[in-house]
């Protein structure tokens, strides 16, 4: 079984801020979800938007637009090398102090950069409402109540197009009482989720077995 830590207090720095003018259930935001696992293996998912990200971060020769980000292959290529950057080396992630053991950050290749882009492109183009015939023929609109047709928040998949997973190892000469995670003004809003395992093993008695679970409000 892994040794109990305690994980009392996380703090998030910089680019966490309040909650305060974020959209509907922070939809419309960077969200973080950071896990502890077996083996004192941490890991964070931030998915956020791959154009807020390109209007947020600056740099010599940024083209004025992603049409002419995705025409450019010198500057696409400078635009991932900045998102690698941001991700790899501006967030930083420390318990007590000390960073990550064995650290790694996984984020799109050059390739998958350009094709999500063009995506982006391409759904921009579309029009707002493509699908609102296919809903006339089904009968869709006397289903369905004029607030969620006109009021309808968006949808993480739609603002949410890039995910990138980091991941690496409590370093061992640690107590375990304080994790630090520093977002970059880059990724704006951030919405976190912290979780850890909670394992114990039940002794049964001749009624069975009980488990009790204090739970936080």
């Amino acid at each position: 079984m892994m040794k109990k830590r305690i994980l009392p207090l996380l703090a998030l720095c910089a680019g966490l801020i309040s909650m305060t003018g974020a959209s509907a259930h922070g939809l419309n935001m960077t969200s973080a979800n950071i896990s502890l696992r077996q083996h004192n293996h941490l890991s964070l998912t931030v998915a956020t938007s791959l154009t807020a990200l390109f209007h947020r971060l600056e740099w010599q020769g940024k083209p004025a637009s992603i049409a002419h980000l995705v025409a450019d292959e010198a500057k696409l290529a400078e635009f991932h090398r900045q998102l690698v950057q941001v991700f790899a080396e501006r967030l930083t992630i420390s318990i007590d102090g000390q960073p990550l053991a064995s650290r790694q950050t996984r984020a799109p290749s050059l390739a998958q950069l350009k094709q999500r882009l063009e995506e982006e492109i391409a759904e921009a183009l579309l029009p707002p409402h493509k699908a609102q015939g296919q809903a006339h023929d089904h009968g869709a609109h006397e289903a369905m109540p004029h607030e969620a047709l006109s009021h309808e928040p968006l949808s993480h998949e739609k603002y949410q197009t890039l995910v990138i997973h980091i991941d690496g190892f409590m370093p061992r000469a640690v107590k375990a009482e304080m994790l630090n995670v520093h977002f970059p003004p880059a990724l704006g809003p951030v919405l976190t989720n912290y979780s850890e395992p909670r394992s114990q093993t039940l002794t049964p008695g001749a009624d069975g077995s009980s488990l009790q679970i204090g739970l936080r409000h």
